[in-house]
């Protein structure tokens, strides 16, 4: 993990064509983390949590930090950026089929008009997950990371759990990703998705309730219904305590880094790690 304040610089990788960047930037907390791993050797990925400038606005302040720090800029073998925002919904592939059927599905979903938003739209699990984005900070994502693949932060955990959850038995189950800032959640029964969604909260218990009102909403609530709770250990081990009152199957999800992730992979968020999985 780059120390805090410690620039990135162009010398700090030989050959980025042989690195994959993955970025998640946060909307809400106005910070970006970034991962930079090999993908042949045996190097250490590179890990940092760039907090931008307060009092300043988002484009701003995400220009000031990508240029701040020049390794971003490298011309990497494969970059993709995760979106962290409130802004997003799990929908139908119907429902985003075309431009005009993402657009007619914002209309209803963000109704504010002066909010004019690029929307971003892509399709896992079944799924599709509609974003929308500030117009102007996903104009400077796309000029400045032109071969980047951009969505949505739940993207990678429906991909990922979708996945994993044929090869954990035929009992419905619920995945929670929780970390310090809030709870990502994936309701399946079987391989069917049957609902995902992301709550910012710093709560444990609070995201244990989320959890648990996501599987009644799915109509999974029972004693077969398995919970995998997965994100930074602290904050699982109190969800995961918080759930044991309300259902007989709580386990944790441990997610076995690659080696040159093994250093870093207490301090970056869950989405990150597994997103080398789910391009």
């Amino acid at each position: 993990m780059a120390a805090d304040g410690e620039a990135l610089t162009g010398a700090t990788i030989a050959n980025p064509r042989l690195w994959r960047l993955g970025m998640l930037l946060d909307m809400e907390e106005h910070a970006l983390t970034v991962a930079a791993t090999p993908t042949v050797g045996d190097g250490d990925a590179i890990c940092r949590r760039i907090e931008l400038t307060p009092g300043v606005a988002l484009l701003r302040a995400l220009e000031d930090a990508v240029y701040d720090n020049p390794l971003l800029l490298a011309d990497f073998g494969r970059c993709s950026i995760l979106l962290r925002t409130p802004r997003y919904a799990v929908l139908p592939p119907e429902a985003t089929e075309t431009p005009e059927a993402a657009a007619d599905a914002a209309s209803l979903l963000w109704t504010d008009p002066d909010f004019s938003p690029a929307l971003l739209t892509d399709t896992a699990a079944g799924a599709s997950v509609l974003t929308a984005c500030d117009a102007d900070v996903a104009a400077f994502l796309g000029r400045t990371f032109a071969d980047a693949r951009v969505r949505h932060e739940l993207s990678a955990g429906l991909r990922y759990f979708a996945a994993k959850a044929p090869r954990s038995g035929n009992a419905p189950k619920l995945f929670a990703v929780v970390e310090k800032s809030g709870a990502q959640l994936f309701c399946f029964d079987g391989s069917r998705l049957l609902g995902a969604a992301s709550y910012g909260c710093t709560d444990a218990a609070d995201m244990a309730y989320y959890a648990v009102a996501m599987a009644q909403a799915c109509g999974v609530a029972g004693p077969e219904l398995q919970f995998y709770v997965a994100g930074t250990p602290a904050v699982r081990e109190a969800v995961a305590g918080t759930l044991r009152r309300f259902a007989p199957c709580v386990m944790p999800w441990i997610f076995q880094p690659s080696p040159s992730m093994a250093g870093v992979a207490a301090d970056i968020p869950f989405s990150l790690l597994i997103l080398p999985l789910c391009e």
